[in-house]
């Protein structure tokens, strides 16, 4: 906004003398242009985001987006975008123009820019120039790309060099440790995300060391969301990072500097002072990255009489129906908890080896279980289980998304 009313907390002395402070008029800023790009060699395709800083002339939602697939508050479109590797000049992704639509399959929005696929070339020390050109400013920036030997995860007795193969990891005892062997760049950083049934995955915990290895202890809580959505509780209301009876992608990256100072730095409004810039003719990050993800299974200790293995079997819509749950509670809050479970057998449309959530009031359980239909690009059917389980075998409910009645099925606990 243009306009600030200035607010001051005063003493009743003050407030009798009569003091008023009226209103201050602010400049319109001219805007900046900010551009925000993090080139991967792990992935086939790379992309640069261009927008322009807020002058307060346009009012905007300052909710988050994930970008790419979502448009950015102020985007600038027509742009010339251009990313080339210095040291591979005659290679023939050696320059890569990036266009807005690029017509084959990624998500196209206002102000995000494509290159091809499997361009640009990147190879670890190479330099990489970013040159973006506008109407407001051109802007320019580099990056040298890092380079690592190889990644290994790690979780008790048990490493591997990532990807690799799925790893347990009990969330009460274990400790994951993380390294990039043979690193060449300036930062690690190690992001936990909870893919759903059809792999997607939202931002999730993330946490970065100027070294090139990391040791997080399962049961670390999850303090950024915590303090993103309420403080109140601090600190024993923090959610877990990891939450048994779920699996988790786990990835390892290495930065540049260029990362480094953008991972580390943040802005502060309305000055704009406290980020680190590394680019010429307007703000944000051209930076580079080098990743790579491993699936984690977490576990916990039994030590709730609602945990443990469960078989739920029957026929529903003239399918038989036999699936095993190995079920964790959360730490419970007066007769409810949240619950997870891992859920293996067969289901409505075959196989199925997923996590489901879901909750118990006093020894009702519900349970959302989802699975993804196959033949039907991202669609998911979704079943709710619910009813008391007690000893031996037991009758739940089946409903489907509209919670309409479809059968039941019997639970027992071996």
């Amino acid at each position: 906004m243009n306009r600030v009313r200035r607010a001051l907390l005063a003493p009743a002395a003050l407030l009798a003398a009569a003091c008023e402070f009226g209103e201050v008029t602010i400049p319109a800023a001219e805007p900046i242009v900010v551009v925000q790009a993090v080139m991967r060699p792990d992935l086939p395709r790379q992309w640069v985001l261009v927008e322009q800083t807020l002058t307060g002339a346009t009012q905007i939602d300052s909710g988050s987006v994930v970008i790419p697939g979502d448009t950015p508050q102020l985007p600038i479109t027509g742009a010339s975008v251009t990313v080339r590797n210095r040291s591979a000049l005659s290679d023939p992704c050696g320059t890569v123009p990036f266009v807005e639509h690029p017509g084959d399959g990624p998500p196209e929005s206002p102000g995000v820019y494509w290159g091809s696929i499997g361009c640009p070339t990147m190879r670890p020390g190479d330099t990489l120039e970013l040159r973006v050109a506008t109407p407001l400013a051109t802007v320019v920036g580099t990056t040298v790309v890092p380079g690592a030997d190889r990644f290994i995860l790690g979780i008790g007795p048990d490493t591997i060099t990532m990807p690799g193969p799925r790893l347990d990891l009990n969330r009460d005892v274990d400790t994951l440790f993380a390294e990039a062997v043979g690193a060449t760049g300036r930062v690690l950083q190690i992001e936990v995300r909870r893919p759903d049934v059809t792999g997607a995955s939202a931002p999730g915990f993330w946490f970065i060391v100027d070294s090139t290895a990391i040791t997080v202890p399962g049961n670390l809580p999850d303090f950024f969301t915590a303090f993103e959505q309420d403080t109140s509780g601090i600190p024993d209301e923090f959610p877990p990072v990891f939450a048994a009876g779920r699996y988790y992608a786990v990835t390892v990256a290495h930065g540049d500097e260029r990362y480094f100072d953008f991972v580390r730095s943040g802005n502060i409004p309305p000055s704009g002072r406290g980020f680190v810039n590394r680019l010429d003719g307007g703000l944000g990050v051209f930076a580079s990255v080098i990743a790579a993800t491993s699936d984690v299974r977490v576990v916990g200790a039994i030590d709730d009489r609602r945990e443990g293995a469960y078989r739920l079997s029957g026929t529903l819509q003239g399918t038989a129906l036999d699936a095993s749950l190995e079920l964790f509670v959360a730490t419970a809050n007066a007769d409810s908890t949240d619950a997870s479970a891992f859920v293996g057998g067969t289901w409505l449309y075959g196989a199925i080896d997923e996590s489901a959530d879901g909750g118990w009031v006093g020894d009702t359980l519900a349970l959302a279980i989802r699975q993804v239909v196959p033949g039907i690009p991202d669609s998911v059917s979704a079943l709710l289980v619910t009813g008391p389980v007690g000893a031996g075998v037991s009758r739940v409910a089946v409903y489907d998304p509209s919670l309409q009645l479809l059968d039941s099925l019997a639970i027992e606990r071996p």
